[in-house]
């Protein structure tokens, strides 16, 4: 039977890190947040001076 060294499931060399990905809750929030700034910005001074409704 042939010798073979023993391998461990741990890599030799350190694994290159990616970019970290933005996930569903990041982008979900992002959007609710600039989607109530908006709101804030440009559709409540137009109800307040009575021009919307």
């Amino acid at each position: 039977m042939k010798q073979t060294a023993q391998r461990g499931w741990q890599f030799d060399q350190p694994v290159r890190k990616t970019r970290p990905t933005i996930d569903t809750t990041t982008a979900l929030g992002s959007l609710t947040v600039a989607l109530l700034a908006y709101i804030v910005y440009h559709v409540y001074p137009l109800i307040s001076k009575g021009i919307l409704f």
